[in-house]
């Protein structure tokens, strides 16, 4: 059904006021409107019961490690909000010493789509790379019992127009893809998720309970999984495979400015004239190579334009509840 991006803002925001004060609620509001206005919906409202699901034991706090690092502890609050925090200190830091590390923990809830922080992030004229971890639903290749979460890794780099986004997850299948079929009542693609007992499955309950695999299913796959369990979960001290689940989820946030090689004109000129090459390179059937991160910006300008959402009926309902 359609709903308009005024009234999806608004029903967001006031099932949110609920839980969080007026700053967190519209923190919290953007990233779930870009997944949704980008197309990104498994990172939309259908997180939102997770977010209201969260106990915060108070609020987050930042602690400054070195002149180029910090920690946000989250303390039970939402991974949008913490990583729209996280997003904030690494420009600071970065902007201030031409590079930053900023390592999160303490959440248990969704980030969002990365893409919404790494754009923010390369409009400051910055390189980014981000890493979510999340508990464990993804087993090793060959393995059955889930220890990697679905962990995404994401670049952002400033051009001269729009910046260039990369952003994939380590695992066949987004968990909020999982929580989303399950909503819909839809069966999830073949080959991205297994039952409990190692069966292939298409079912997103059993996938639910068993585990999604890898990407491509392959040692590539999992090894960069197990490489953002190590970044963005052992490495800020949070939680990591089986163990340290008490102290949540955790993020790596790394930004750097292109000044510390390349002038940053000189950067964003060569970037620009990259993209242009690889979109206009030879291909069979004479159309324009799509760029990575073309269709959010395409999608999202649309949406934009025409004032409204696409969103099915069960999933507006669920959030008509969460209101009332």
């Amino acid at each position: 059904m359609k709903i308009s991006i005024k009234e999806l803002e608004k029903f967001i925001k006031k099932a949110l006021l609920r839980k969080y004060d007026e700053k967190e609620t519209d923190l919290i509001t953007k990233v779930v409107m870009f997944g949704e206005l980008s197309g990104k919906t498994s990172h939309g409202i259908v997180r939102l019961e997770g977010i209201l699901a969260e106990k915060p034991k108070g609020k987050p706090k930042l602690i400054s490690k070195t002149k180029v690092s910090s920690i946000i502890v989250g303390n039970g609050n939402p991974g949008m909000l913490i990583g729209s925090l996280a997003m904030d200190e690494i420009i600071r830091l970065a902007e201030e010493n031409s590079v930053g590390f900023v390592g999160a923990r303490g959440t248990f809830s969704s980030s969002g789509s990365l893409s919404y922080y790494l754009e923010k992030i390369a409009k400051a004229n910055l390189i980014a790379i981000i890493m979510a971890q999340s508990p464990e639903s993804t087993p090793p290749l060959g393995g059955i019992q889930p220890l990697f979460g679905t962990n995404p890794i994401a670049f952002g780099f400033p051009s001269k127009n729009n910046p260039f986004i990369f952003d994939m997850g380590t695992s066949a299948i987004s968990y909020g893809a999982l929580l989303k079929a399950k909503a819909l009542g839809q069966n999830i693609p073949k080959d991205s998720a297994i039952d409990k007992d190692g069966n292939m499955t298409t079912d997103p309950n059993k996938a639910i309970d068993g585990a999604t695999l890898p990407f491509v299913n392959s040692y590539k796959g999992a090894g960069l999984a197990m490489i953002v369990e190590i970044l963005a979960g052992l490495w800020p001290n949070a939680w990591f495979t089986i163990h340290n689940k008490t102290a949540g989820w955790g993020n790596i946030f790394i930004a750097m400015s292109p000044t510390l090689l390349m002038d940053e004109h000189e950067f964003k000129e060569k970037l620009s004239l990259m993209i242009e090459t690889v979109r206009n390179s030879k291909t069979k059937d004479g159309n324009k190579v799509r760029i990575s991160g073309e269709k959010t910006i395409i999608t999202r300008d649309k949406n934009l334009k025409r004032g409204y959402v696409e969103i099915e009926e069960v999933l507006i309902n669920k959030l008509r509840k969460f209101i009332n």
